[in-house]
């Protein structure tokens, strides 16, 4: 119920700021690496707007690919669009910060449409990189292609090559995931349980913030 009110309260706030502020990409510190935010279905970049914000206020220049729109389209689609807004914007050394669906979307973008100076590693939240059994409930494309034995799931658990680019952080329980290893995703560089229980939950919490602060450390490259 409670992460119920989560979803609720992210929602609102997901109309409420539809277009990016200015200060996404007019406070920029020197060294920051670009952002590239990949919210989960259903979702816009607002619906993670806690996280956002706070990477934005740190000096990271941050972007919203607006063409995902609520994030309805395919992995495979989806992930060739956000690789042409990577090449379009002339991004280098991004960091993909992700939630839910994102982070699938930004595992097949770094197998099959990301050079290795392009993307530099992703920060996936609560990602169903096992599928989910949930999905059944909904008979609609976009949620069956997240089921446990859908073609895109196997075929991105079939290569873990790309997986050791990944930090995947994971509510210590996820109403939404059901499938037996949740979000762990093996060969990542870390799998990070943090003690929250809620997949919209999680984008609220202070620890899972400065999880994603640390991350964003690992991942960055000094020019």
């Amino acid at each position: 119920m409670l992460d119920c009110c989560h979803l609720v309260k992210r929602s609102a706030v997901m109309y409420l700021f539809f277009a990016p502020p200015k200060h996404h990409l007019g406070h920029i510190v020197k060294n920051k690496n670009p952002v590239v935010i990949i919210p989960g279905i259903l979702g816009r970049w607002s619906f993670m707007r806690p996280l956002v914000n706070a990477l934005s206020l740190d000096g990271h220049p941050i972007y919203v690919v607006k063409n995902l729109k609520n994030n309805l389209i395919n992995i495979p689609a989806s992930a060739k669009i956000v690789g042409e807004f990577i090449k379009e914007h002339n991004l280098k050394n991004a960091i993909l910060l992700t939630y839910s669906k994102g982070g699938l979307i930004a595992r097949y973008l770094i197998e099959y449409h990301a050079s290795k100076d392009k993307v530099v590693g992703v920060i996936a939240i609560a990602t169903p990189f096992s599928g989910s059994s949930m999905a059944k409930l909904i008979p609609q494309k976009a949620f069956l292609e997240l089921l446990p034995d859908s073609f895109i799931i196997k075929k991105l658990q079939s290569n873990k090559q790309y997986n050791n680019k990944i930090i995947s952080i994971i509510p210590f329980y996820d109403n939404l995931i059901w499938a037996e290893k949740g979000s762990w995703l093996d060969g990542a560089l870390q799998n990070i349980k943090v003690g929250v229980s809620g997949h919209h939950k999680i984008l609220s919490d202070k620890e899972v913030l400065l999880i994603v602060k640390e991350a964003i450390e690992k991942f960055e490259v000094k020019s």
